[in-house]
C-alpha cells in the first residue's frame, strides 16, 4: 500500500502536472497587493481581509485612546461633542470590522489547505465578498467624514437617541453609516456561505467530517451561525434606514416593540454573532495545541462536539427579553441561558490542558479566567447595570480573549500565510503588551464599575476616578502598540519572504503537507488520508521498515 497519492486533475481537486516544490518552499507566494485585485485565488483574499481588517482595528484602537484620554482630563475638550459617534466608531471598529472579518480572513486561507482543496467552491463568489466588505468599510468611515452618524449606534441598547434629532447632513452621514455596515454583513453572509459549501463539498479522498481539523470545525460552525443570524442584522439595518430616510416609525418611542426589535437586530449585545467571535479562536487554539506538542488532543470527538454546542447556545441570546438583556451587568451572557456559554469554553480549555499542560494559549485562558471571576464577583459586589463594569466585561472576554488568540493564529500559521516565521522575540513582546493592556483596562473599568461610574459619558463630577481613566488610558496604549508591533512584523514578514520550510512544526494536518507559502494549486501530492493526522501517519509508515510501502 502506498503512503501518497497524487490526485487527479478537475474541479476542487489537484492537477498532477503541478510544478514541483522548489527547494526552498517558496513558489507563486501570495500578497495582498495590487495583483489581488480581480483574483480568486483564496490565499490572496485571505491575506486582503487579514490586512484591511487589521487596518480597521488599529483606527478603532486609536479612537478608544481619545475616549479614554477625555475620561481622564474631563475639563479638557480632547473629542468635544463627538463623543458619542467616536464611541460607535470604536466598539464597531474592534467588533464588527475587525474581528469577524478578520476570522474570515484566516479561514479563507487556511480551510481549503486543511481540507485537501485546490480551491474554494464559490471563488468569485468570495472575491466579490471581499472585496464588498473593504468598500463597505471604506463607506463606513466615510460616514464620519460626511456629518454625525447615529450616536452610539450599535453599542446602544435603546434604538431612540440613534434615529431622534438629527440635521440633514446627520441623516445622510447615518445612510452612509448604514449602508457601510449593510454591505459588511453582506459581505460576511456571502464569504461564510462558500466557506460552508466548500468544506461540505470539496475535501479531499478520504478526508470525512470527522477527520477536518479544529479550525475548519470552527470555522463551518461560525459561518453557519453568521449565514443563518447575520440576515437579521440585515432586516434590522433596513428598518433602521427607512425610518432615517422615510420617517417610518420602527424605532421611535410610539413603537413599543421596537426595543425588542433594536436589540435583537442591531443592538450588537443582543446578536449571536457577538458571541461567536470566540468560536474561530477555540478551534484555532485546539490545532495549535496538537500541532506544537505534536500529538491530537484526548478527546478531538468532545472538542468537536464543544465547537457545535458554542455555536448552538449562541442563538440563545435571542431567548432573553429586552428588559432584561439591557439591564444585565456582565455582557454579552444577560441570562443564565446564554452564560451557559461557558461550558464549552471551559471543555475545550481543559482539553487544551490535558493534551499540552497549558502551552503558548495561557494569555487567552487568563483573560476568559479574570472575565469568568468578575462575572462571579458582579452579583456579590451588587454592581450596578449600565456602568464601566460592563466595559471592562466586553474588552475582556469579547474582544481581548479572541483578539489574543487571533494574533496567536497568525504567528502559528505565519509560514503559509508569510513564507517565513514572525519573530519569537517580537511575539513575546506583543502578547505582553496586548495581554497585559487588555488586563490593565479590565482592573480598571471593573473598579471604575464598583465605584458606580457609569459608561458612555464623555464627563462626571468625581475627581477621585480620574486617576483608573488614567489607568484604563494606559491599558489601551499598551494594546495600541502590541497591535502595531504585529501589523509591523507581518508586513515585514510578508515583504522579506524567505526559504521557510514546508513543514517547520511536524505537523499533523494537510496545511503543513505544502509549500511555504503553498503554489496557486496548493498542493502536488496528497498523503494518503487515513486518520485526522495524515502527516503523521504517513511518518509512521516512513519510518516502517518497507519504507512507506506495504
Amino acid at each position: 500500500m502506498t503512503v501518497t497519492e497524487t490526485r487527479p486533475g478537475g474541479a476542487g481537486v489537484l492537477d498532477s502536472s503541478a510544478p514541483a516544490a522548489q527547494p526552498g518552499g517558496v513558489r507563486g507566494a501570495p500578497d495582498a497587493g495590487p495583483r489581488s485585485v480581480g483574483t480568486a485565488d483564496h490565499k490572496r483574499l485571505g491575506l486582503v481581509l487579514l490586512g484591511t481588517s487589521t487596518l480597521l482595528l488599529i483606527l478603532g484602537i486609536v479612537m478608544g485612546e481619545l475616549l479614554q484620554a477625555q475620561l481622564a482630563a474631563p475639563d479638557t475638550n480632547v473629542v468635544g461633542s463627538r463623543y458619542g459617534e467616536l464611541l460607535s466608531l470604536h466598539a464597531t471598529a474592534t467588533a464588527v470590522l475587525f474581528l469577524g472579518p478578520f476570522w474570515l480572513g484566516l479561514a479563507t486561507y487556511i480551510l481549503p489547505l486543511q481540507i485537501g482543496t485546490a480551491r474554494l467552491a464559490l471563488p468569485r463568489l468570495h472575491a466579490f465578498a471581499t472585496w464588498l466588505y473593504v468598500v463597505g468599510g471604506v463607506v463606513f468611515l466615510a460616514s464620519y467624514l460626511a456629518g454625525t452618524p447615529s450616536h452610539g449606534g450599535i453599542t446602544l441598547s435603546q434604538p431612540w437617541a440613534a434615529v431622534q434629532g438629527l440635521s440633514r447632513a446627520d441623516r445622510a452621514a447615518t445612510s452612509l453609516w448604514i449602508g457601510g455596515l449593510f454591505l459588511v454583513g453582506l459581505a460576511s453572509v456571502l464569504a461564510s456561505g462558500d466557506l460552508i459549501v466548500t468544506m461540505l463539498k470539496l475535501r479531499a479522498p478520504g478526508m470525512t467530517l470527522a477527520r477536518v481539523p479544529l479550525f475548519s470545525w470552527a470555522s463551518f460552525a461560525t459561518s453557519s451561525v453568521v449565514v443563518l443570524a447575520t440576515p437579521v442584522f440585515l432586516g434590522g439595518l433596513t428598518l433602521l434606514y427607512l425610518d432615517q430616510r422615510y420617517g417610518g416609525t420602527f424605532f421611535s418611542p410610539s413603537n413599543k416593540a421596537g426595543v425588542a426589535v433594536w436589540q435583537h437586530t442591531i443592538w450588537l449585545f443582543g446578536r449571536p454573532e457577538a458571541f461567536v467571535l470566540l468560536l474561530p479562536g477555540l478551534g484555532a487554539a485546539g490545532d495549535i495545541v496538537s500541532t506544537h506538542f505534536r500529538r491530537p488532543l484526548v478527546d478531538l470527538t468532545t472538542a468537536r462536539a464543544a465547537l457545535i454546542a458554542f455555536a448552538g447556545l449562541s442563538f440563545a441570546v435571542w431567548a432573553a427579553g429586552p428588559g432584561r438583556a439591557s439591564a444585565a451587568v456582565v455582557l454579552p451572557t444577560s441570562t443564565w441561558l446564554t452564560a451557559l456559554t461557558a461550558g464549552p469554553v471551559a471543555v475545550s480549555v481543559l482539553l487544551w490542558l490535558a493534551s499540552g499542560r497549558g502551552g503558548p494559549l495561557a494569555g487567552a485562558v487568563l483573560l476568559l479566567a479574570l472575565g469568568a471571576g468578575a462575572a462571579i464577583i458582579a452579583p456579590a459586589a451588587r454592581v450596578r447595570a449600565g456602568t464601566a463594569w460592563s466595559t471592562g466585561q466586553l474588552h475582556v472576554v469579547l474582544f481581548g480573549a479572541p483578539t489574543l488568540l487571533a494574533l496567536g493564529a497568525v504567528h502559528h500559521w505565519a509560514p503559509k500565510l508569510f513564507g517565513r516565521r514572525l519573530s519569537t522575540a517580537l511575539g513575546v513582546l506583543q502578547l505582553l503588551l496586548v495581554l497585559g493592556g487588555f488586563a490593565v483596562v479590565g482592573v480598571a473599568e471593573y473598579v471604575l464599575g464598583y465605584r458606580h461610574m457609569p459608561w458612555h459619558v464623555d464627563s462626571y463630577a468625581r475627581h477621585s476616578l480620574r486617576a483608573l481613566h488614567g489607568l484604563a488610558a494606559a491599558g489601551g496604549g499598551m494594546v495600541l502598540l502590541g497591535m502595531l508591533l504585529f501589523a509591523l512584523s507581518s508586513l515585514a514578514a510578508a515583504w522579506r519572504r524567505s526559504d521557510a520550510p514546508g513543514d517547520p512544526y511536524q505537523g499533523m494536518t494537510l496545511e503543513w503537507a505544502t509549500t511555504s507559502p503553498p503554489p496557486p494549486a496548493n498542493f502536488d501530492a496528497l498523503p494518503e488520508i487515513r486518520s485526522a493526522q495524515p502527516l503523521a501517519d504517513l511518518r509512521a509508515a516512513q519510518a516502517g521498515p518497507a519504507g512507506g510501502a506495504a
